[in-house]
């Protein structure tokens, strides 16, 4: 007869008891913290890194580059804020990978306060000597199994980062009445980033968005002068980078763009009925479809030219113009038609009208890189008071989001992990420090050891080195 839950609420199972001892043993919580950090460490662009630091000459610091890489560290394995440093403490191997004391928090906190106008410039530039960097070290070790595209598909976006403290340096209140500072990065198909700016957080969204563009186009030049004729990459922004300065920067620097626009550029009183063209789905595309015993939305495309008010010379952009019925959850007849438009100065006698909202499309993912480096590394609150430390700090973050993003490419082209479950993967592994005839061994599963050579092995391609046009000599 079987005993009731009442009386043995365990139904016969019990943990066993584990007794605690104190060891002497070296013990390591993040085996693979000093791989990440020693294949960065190794590569062409540890040196291009130490050149955007300010100077630290004491003694107990060791110098700018180790408190640079002990803050990436930080950053890379998860760390919210500068406080966390203290968790290092727990990690026998970092005191012997750094040669000495994981440095306070105070100490990172005045590094970063050390970060002036022409350092913060320079490690912007190093985001962008990075993306190309990494891109080209990744086109070539994937060779075979997968394909990199030669012109990059880069994606602006600006993020508010909401912040709680008054005497936080640049703080304001947004247009949605929001208290915090403002930033715009850009980031590429594959995920990296290529440079960033923090602003006030009263500056309007996509300002200053044409000066981050032509940094990230820059090393372009080169391909451009070499090909004049044909377009070295593709932008795309949301309808706050639709001004003058930035469609004439990405017209300047051979780019198609694809930006969406507003409605205050008239576009919606010219949707009449006539010139609509039918979307065409792939045979794959139908048979998701039927899987899902759906009917593939009905969208219908045309194409408006508009002619910008700053322009002197009539200049015409083509809209391409998108129009898809939306039925109502509840009533199936029922529904109504949704409207969006996009900017372009994509030829049309190339490219259909389809093929310009699908280029536009490829921006969404953007969203996902901002949420990545907002709460995986959380930047999503800035820690420090005084404005400059703050946009260092940010800077920081994205160095560290291209780190990860650069293992997570080698590991996983098709299917690149996001940050969360690539530290699990890579970097949060126990282990035994042990020292013998000078020599110190890290002691790890075989698992672990198979995962850490493979990711070594295909680090035997060296990155390639920066283009001489981003040189901070």
């Amino acid at each position: 007869m079987p005993i009731s839950r009442d009386i043995d609420f365990r139904q016969g199972f019990k943990p066993k008891k584990i007794r605690l001892e104190v060891t002497k043993e070296k013990l390591v919580a993040s085996s693979g913290l000093g791989t990440i950090v020693d294949l960065f460490d190794s590569s062409p662009l540890a040196k291009e890194f130490a050149k955007c630091l300010p100077e630290r000459n004491s003694n107990r610091s060791q110098g700018s580059y180790r408190l640079g890489l002990i803050l990436l560290a930080s950053l890379v394995s998860d760390h919210d804020c500068l406080d966390d440093l203290v968790k290092f403490e727990d990690d026998s191997s970092l005191e012997e990978y750094f040669e000495g004391e994981i440095p306070v928090p105070k100490t990172i906190g005045n590094f970063l306060r050390d970060f002036d106008e022409d350092h913060l410039e320079k490690l912007s530039l190093f985001l962008t000597k990075m993306g190309y960097g990494i891109r080209k070290h990744v086109k070539k070790s994937l060779e075979g199994r997968f394909k990199v595209e030669d012109k990059s598909h880069f994606s602006i976006d600006s993020t508010f980062h909401i912040q709680h403290g008054d005497k936080i340096e640049g703080c304001d209140f947004n247009y949605k009445g929001e208290w915090g500072v403002q930033s715009h990065v850009v980031f590429d198909e594959l995920g990296l980033n290529y440079g960033g700016d923090l602003q006030s957080g009263t500056v309007k969204p996509g300002t200053g968005g044409e000066k981050l563009i032509e940094q990230t186009l820059a090393p372009l030049r080169a391909k451009k002068l070499k090909s004049p004729f044909e377009k070295v990459a593709h932008m795309s922004a949301d309808s706050a980078y639709i001004f003058q300065d930035f469609i004439k920067t990405c017209q300047a620097n051979h780019t198609t763009f694809t930006i969406s626009a507003p409605k205050t550029i008239k576009w919606n009183d010219n949707i009449g009925e006539e010139g609509w063209v039918t979307w065409e789905y792939s045979a794959e595309e139908i048979k998701k479809y039927e899987k899902k015993n759906k009917k593939p939305p009905e969208i219908y495309l045309k194409k408006w030219m508009w002619q910008p008010g700053w322009s002197k010379t009539k200049l015409l952009f083509p809209v391409i113009i998108k129009k898809e019925w939306k039925p109502d959850k509840f009533f199936e007849d029922c529904g109504n038609w949704h409207y969006h438009a996009v900017v372009t100065n994509m030829d049309l006698s190339k490219n259909s009208y389809q093929s310009v909202i699908e280029s536009y499309r490829k921006r969404a993912n953007i969203e996902n890189h901002i949420k990545e480096y907002k709460i995986n590394f959380d930047a999503k609150h800035l820690p420090c008071l005084k404005f400059k430390a703050n946009h260092a700090y940010m800077l920081f973050v994205l160095t560290a989001h291209n780190l990860l993003r650069w293992v997570a490419l080698i590991d996983s082209p098709t299917k690149p992990l996001y940050a969360k479950k690539l530290r699990r993967k890579f970097i949060f592994h126990p282990g035994k420090l042990v020292s013998h005839a000078r020599r110190l061994t890290l002691k790890v599963s075989k698992k672990f050891k198979e995962e850490v050579d493979r990711l070594e092995e295909a680090w035997g391609l060296e990155p390639e080195k920066v283009p001489l046009q981003l040189s901070s000599a």
